[in-house]
């Protein structure tokens, strides 16, 4: 099986406003975040749609970056929209409105070539979406993203995805409101008995924990000294992670903490800048320089 990652997510127009800067129709969405991430560690296919007013040129800019785009489809309605903002320590986005109609309209038909590969991410998105990618790959490592809405409002369709995939991304207060148990240590076994064999929880400033049945490891955030706007970090976190992953051997605990501590490197970098600016100029050397003060150890890319 080719080593290559499918990231499955959506592709949005934010209107976005930070403590710092504001802007309207800003390029974002899981799918840029976590396809952009994980292409410096391993070939990467992303799977979404766009509308008509989506950026041609952004295409390019994707593509530019050895992004495979055969499965990105282009259709007749406005692209996702999100509205929100951050205040404050911007830990918690606030969300005036979101618009997903183009979802009704895209089928995430998925190529192929695409369906065999060595891992998938099914980036935060309604769970009958990530279900019916699921039911058309055959990927050897499986990860999902989820969030509060879907916690809230598709409980029994999450429960049957998770099931299935061997590592969940969940933000604390998720894990909290999905195992309805306020202790972390708690929540993360209780989501383990859901289905996945790790799961990570991002929290934010203060790191990364990996939990499996019989061990925690909790890893440190890198430092910001310029920290923007957060909005593509989970995202950018889950797809630098999947990115090393995919090349590793074996996914064991060990290659996990590995695969993380680039995760919170690439992270780092993506917060220093509003929207993807920053994220479009990540280079290895300074991303390993990162991965190194996180990990204490030699760059392995």
């Amino acid at each position: 099986v080719a080593s290559k990652l499918i990231v499955a997510g959506v592709l949005a127009l934010d209107d976005l406003k930070t403590p710092h800067e504001s802007g309207k129709g800003v390029v974002g969405g899981a799918g840029i975040y976590s396809s952009i991430a994980s292409s410096l560690f391993t070939e990467t296919a992303l799977v979404a749609a766009i509308g008509y007013d989506f950026p041609a040129d952004f295409i390019d800019k994707i593509e530019s970056k050895g992004i495979d785009i055969k499965s990105v489809r282009k259709l007749e309605y406005p692209t996702f929209h999100w509205s929100g903002e951050y205040k404050g320590d911007m830990a918690q986005a606030i969300t005036h409105e979101t618009d997903f109609q183009i979802n009704e309209h895209y089928d995430w038909e998925i190529e192929k070539e695409h369906r065999k590969t060595r891992s998938l991410l099914l980036c935060n998105n309604d769970p009958n979406i990530q279900r019916r990618v699921l039911e058309q790959m055959d990927a050897e490592i499986i990860a999902m993203d989820t969030m509060n809405l879907w916690i809230d409002i598709a409980k029994e369709t999450l429960d049957d995805v998770v099931s299935q995939v061997d590592i969940l991304f969940i933000n604390d207060a998720e894990a909290q409101l999905y195992s309805n148990s306020e202790n972390l240590d708690e929540a993360a076994q209780k989501l383990l008995g859901k289905g996945p064999r790790y799961i990570i929880i991002k929290k934010g400033e203060h790191g990364a924990s990996l939990y499996t049945v019989d061990s925690v490891s909790h890893l440190p955030a890198f430092a910001v000294k310029k920290f923007v706007d957060p909005t593509g970090a989970g995202d950018s976190f889950a797809g630098a992670t999947m990115g090393y992953l995919t090349n590793v051997e074996a996914l064991d605990k060990d290659s996990l903490i590995v695969a993380m501590n680039y995760g919170a490197a690439v992270a780092s970098i993506t917060v220093e800048g509003f929207g993807t600016t920053r994220i479009m100029d990540l280079s290895k050397p300074e991303v390993e320089e990162r991965f190194q003060k996180l990990s204490g150890g030699p760059g392995r890319i």
